[in-house]
């Protein structure tokens, strides 16, 4: 029995493939396997990348959970209220929605051209039924189906961490759960092993190849931005990464 934990996607598919591959050898019906969120954005198939976690989660026997991550948290707020645009704007948005529809993504880039300032004064609506009426139903279940955390007998997953300051899991923020807080992870002291995504703060090494950044009972997962997709099982500590796969990277 153990608990398997992947880190950010961010429409990286070939890494994933890699990945899933790698975790399908070793895998039990009794392991849990974690995404950790941001599987969104940045990348450009995050259609494919959520077509082959649903795929992966139908294949095994193993229990699949899978976190939300800040991507996800604004894609859904956006699906939401059509005026509220922080989505397309700050997490660079158009590589998901080309990913599902050129032309929806065609659609949004010529609204918010025509729209010009009202877009940012008057906070007016632009068009994303054109891109969320092409999510297929399965895909829209599985955004919002997306849980904050997860607990296993061996650690707790989150997407950003914890706040060192909340004691209990449970009264943890959801802001400090997608989006982190100052101080995690050095300053986190509590008894539970915590892994998470989001920080981009892989340990290189000299050839610049990132390794998991391990802080006290943290481990961070995310590498992507270096092309590389990495999980850690435990609580044997085994790390699992992707080959290579170069697409583009950024800040949380």
């Amino acid at each position: 029995m153990a608990t398997i934990a992947i880190g950010d996607i961010h429409g990286n598919l070939p890494a994933l493939t890699d990945l899933l591959a790698k975790i399908r050898r070793q895998l039990s019906g009794t392991d849990t396997v974690v995404f950790l969120g941001d599987y969104i954005d940045r990348g450009p198939d995050a259609k494919g990348c959520v077509d082959a976690i649903l795929r992966f989660q139908r294949e095994v026997s193993a229990e699949v959970v899978c976190l939300r991550g800040n991507h996800e948290d604004w894609f859904l707020r956006t699906s939401c209220d059509y005026r509220r645009h922080s989505w397309l704007m700050g997490m660079d948005a158009f590589d998901t929605i080309i990913s599902y529809s050129a032309e929806a993504g065609h659609t949004l880039r010529q609204a918010m051209s025509e729209t010009g300032l009202s877009l940012y004064l008057s906070k007016c609506a632009l068009p994303y039924a054109a891109f969320f009426d092409a999510v297929p139903e399965d895909h829209r279940r599985f955004f919002e189906d997306l849980l904050p955390y997860h607990r296993s007998v061996d650690c707790v997953c989150t997407h950003a961490g914890l706040d060192p300051k909340v004691a209990r899991l449970e009264d943890q923020s959801i802001n400090a759960l997608l989006w982190g807080v100052v101080g995690f992870p050095d300053r986190y002291q509590g008894t539970e092993t915590v892994v998470y995504g989001h920080w981009n703060n892989a340990d290189l090494d000299q050839r610049g190849w990132p390794a998991p950044r391990i802080a006290g009972s943290t481990f961070g997962l995310d590498t992507i931005s270096h092309g590389v997709l990495t999980a850690v099982r435990l609580p044997d500590r085994l790390v699992i990464q992707s080959a290579r796969h170069p697409v583009s990277g950024g800040d949380p």
